[in-house]
């Protein structure tokens, strides 16, 4: 019956190790994709450059963005996009959940949290 229960305890072990070895080399948006204790919420961003090339997709164009919540709390985003450069001064409206964008849409600076304008005008 031990030899038993210790077999069982060392394929359980086994069998976490591997899982957390896999969850590592998968990227951190994915990861925050389907982790349920990460909370979806909306943040802003301010386009003043040009995109690079996204090493993941030939044609498609990647900015690293900091991405301002209603409260003003920053974080660092990834937008993808079809468009290698947006209008000077551009803001995004982008929904996410962790480091995962799940969509985005252009605003007006009117339609951008008073906080989180500052914010971006800031960091410009």
């Amino acid at each position: 019956m031990k030899k038993k229960l210790k077999r069982i305890l060392i394929g359980i072990l086994v069998g976490l190790v591997l899982v957390i070895g896999a969850l590592s080399l998968i990227g951190e948006d994915i990861r925050d994709r389907f982790n349920p204790f990460i909370q979806e919420k909306d943040v802003y961003a301010l386009i003043n450059k040009e995109g690079e090339t996204d090493p993941d997709f030939e044609h498609r164009y990647m900015f690293r963005l900091d991405g301002v919540d209603e409260s003003g709390e920053v974080e660092e985003i990834k937008v993808t996009a079809s468009v290698k450069d947006f209008p000077e001064n551009t803001y995004l409206k982008v929904h996410v959940k962790g480091t995962y964008v799940y969509e985005y849409e252009k605003v007006t600076e009117e339609n951008v949290p008073e906080k989180a304008i500052k914010e971006l005008k800031r960091n410009k």
